[in-house]
Parts: structure tokens; sequence; C-alpha cells
């Protein structure tokens, strides 16, 4: 199976000059907790979320308003995926680097969807023999909702 079976199409985005108002308001209204952020060319180049949000705006001492995409996404490591990358590749990947969420791209690079935890849990399946076996996803979810050691605090 691969990612393009189970990945949502429909993606808001932002580039790395939109205001975190606003990209706090994108999530909001559309109900989502991530937003690729985008160059101008629509290539993924980092992922928002909202306790990014919420923590690069208490580490920075600034309102919203005052920071954009970038103040709090510069020194992201991005993970992502290919629209033909096969599920349990894209299930490794998460796993290996404790994300929730993988931007998809296509053969150019061009973000094509996202792919999530849930979206995978939603298709696993508690049989042994299924496309998708639910002790395949386990891993990946210890993963990505375990505990992590602080990180220190820099005031």
């Amino acid at each position: 199976m691969n990612v393009k079976e189970m990945m949502t199409s429909q993606v808001y985005t932002c580039s790395p000059t939109t205001p975190l108002n606003s990209v706090a308001m994108t999530m909001w209204n559309n109900d989502c907790g991530a937003v690729p952020v985008v160059d101008d060319q629509q290539n993924p180049i980092a992922m928002i979320t909202d306790r990014d949000i919420a923590m690069g705006a208490a580490l920075q001492k600034k309102p919203l308003w005052e920071l954009n995409a970038r103040d709090i996404t510069d020194s992201q490591q991005l993970y992502k995926c290919e629209t033909e990358t096969d599920i349990e590749q894209a299930l490794d990947l998460m796993r290996e680097h404790s994300v929730r969420r993988l931007p998809v791209v296509n053969s150019q690079g061009k973000l094509a969807g996202i792919v999530t935890s849930g979206d995978i849990i939603a298709r696993s399946n508690s049989a042994d023999d299924a496309e998708l076996p639910f002790y395949r996803t386990e891993g990946m979810l210890k993963a990505v909702t375990g505990h992590h050691a602080p990180m220190p605090l820099t005031v």
C-alpha cells in the first residue's frame, strides 16, 4: 500500500513569512493541528504545529502577530515522503524521528498531501493478514506519543 492511498490531499499551507496568528487561525478554521510551510514553488520546507506556535511565542516572549512561520521553523529538520512511498516505510520514518505527520511530495518535489498517524491508524486492521496490520503501527504510536526528555529552557 502506498502513501497516496491514505494521505489527505487537501492541505492548508503557509509561507515562511506568514504571521503566526494567521497560521493559528488556519488551523482553527480548518480543524488541523499542523500546516506545512512551503516555498514559492510549493515545495515543503518545514512543518508547523499548534504546539510549535504556542512554545515559539512563549519562549520568544512575543505575541503571535509579531512572529512568522520562519521564526519558529528555521532550525527544524523536515521529514517527508513521496506519494509512491510504501506505507511501512512511512511508518518507519515516523517512528525513527518521532513525528506524527509527514508532508507527501510528488515526483517533482511539490506538496501533494499529508499523511498523519491518525490516517494510518484509521486504515490499520487487527488481522495479521491485513494489508496494514495494527502491530505495524504500534511502534510508530509509541514513538510519537511517548514522553521525551525536556529541552533546556533558554531565556
